[in-house]
């Protein structure tokens, strides 16, 4: 029963982030005194904003809420005696998990994931998944009667989960990233291909002020791009043409896209870098067995949201090592693992 029911647990963490639940436990580890710095299902309720039921009434879903994430180690909990309650209550902290996504306000959080993975837009196109399996279409675009392209540019407000999902991603992402790999410290300039809002830009130009930036992107990602120092936002097409640059980015893109499609993409980076220029590709690369490994699960979700949303698949690392032999690149090599995403390096 548990496959199916599991389905609750992202709910409850969505609910929770809505609720600024971790936003309020994080405040109390700065703010309460003493050692333990838990907050009871009662206290964090009084703290929700825009509730109109009763304090007894919120704190009593609330704790059917936190004790779900507190079994599955989302949050700390212990036993807390409470007064007038009318049912059994804990205490409830931040564990190491749930601090990624705290910080909701600050954009680098995974909360924004989660709200985007929880959209009803995609919950929609979800529950269509069969559909790859009966038309070869894109349950998506069966969903929503348009691709995920044209829908993003025709929802301002999905267009901003998503890139606020992205955005926080990135953040956290090349915060790591820079502080473990060191692939980036020659490098002169440097093109993001399908870069967002130039988050990654950013980290790195910060890291390296040496380094000249350039965020390719889609012309409406551009029109709400921040300025960034050593960042270019430049309007453009992957599969037409993309930037010259010692080296060339490409996070969480491919994965997007049909083998044709990306070997457009491949050969359009091997025209624009230099002799001994590379792609850096970060991905998450689709395990070589169906054994039950814990770390392998992130990659096989990640595949079946692509195939749900895209139409496209994530990839083991021989098949990126195909795709790029056949755009002309003759090494393949990887170099690091972060989170469970692989950080590719692919040269001439």
């Amino acid at each position: 029963m548990e496959a199916f029911l599991v389905s609750v647990l992202p709910m409850a963490l969505k609910a929770a982030i809505q609720l600024g639940v971790l936003d309020i436990l994080q405040a109390a580890e700065t703010s309460k005194d003493g050692d333990d710095n838990r907050l009871s299902a009662m206290e964090i309720a009084a703290r929700v904003q825009g509730r109109t039921t009763s304090l007894e009434e919120s704190a009593s879903s609330l704790n059917r809420i936190l004790r779900v994430l507190a079994n599955h180690g989302l949050l700390s909990a212990s036993s807390a005696e409470e007064l007038m309650t009318s049912f059994v209550a804990y205490s409830y902290g931040l564990s190491l998990s749930s601090r990624f996504f705290a910080n909701r306000d600050l954009l680098a959080s995974l909360s924004h994931f989660v709200l985007l993975t929880l959209e009803p837009a995609n919950q929609y196109a979800y529950s269509k998944l069969e559909e790859a399996v009966l038309h070869g279409d894109s349950p998506f675009a069966i969903a929503h009667g348009t691709t995920f392209y044209s829908f993003t540019q025709q929802n301002h407000a999905y267009n901003q989960v998503f890139q606020n999902a992205m955005s926080g991603h990135s953040q956290l992402f090349m915060t790591k990233l820079l502080d473990t790999y060191e692939g980036l410290q020659t490098i002169r300039s440097l093109v993001d291909v399908g870069g967002g809002y130039g988050d990654c830009l950013r980290a790195i130009t910060s890291r390296y002020p040496h380094l000249k930036g350039i965020n390719l992107e889609l012309p409406h990602i551009v029109a709400n791009a921040p300025a960034y120092p050593g960042v270019e936002h430049v309007v453009g097409d992957m599969f037409l043409e993309i930037p010259n640059a010692d080296a060339i980015l490409i996070k969480w893109v491919l994965h997007n896209y049909k083998d044709d499609d990306c070997l457009k993409v491949l050969k359009n980076c091997h025209k624009s870098l230099p002799l001994h220029g590379k792609i850096i590709i970060i991905e998450s690369l689709l395990p070589n067995t169906t054994e039950n490994i814990p770390s392998d699960r992130i990659s096989l979700y990640v595949d079946l949201v692509m195939l749900a949303i895209l139409g496209g698949k994530s990839r083991t690392q021989e098949e990126f090592e195909n795709l790029s032999i056949r755009a002309g690149f003759t090494k393949v090599e990887l170099v690091h693992t972060i989170y469970g995403m692989s950080i590719l390096e692919i040269s001439k």
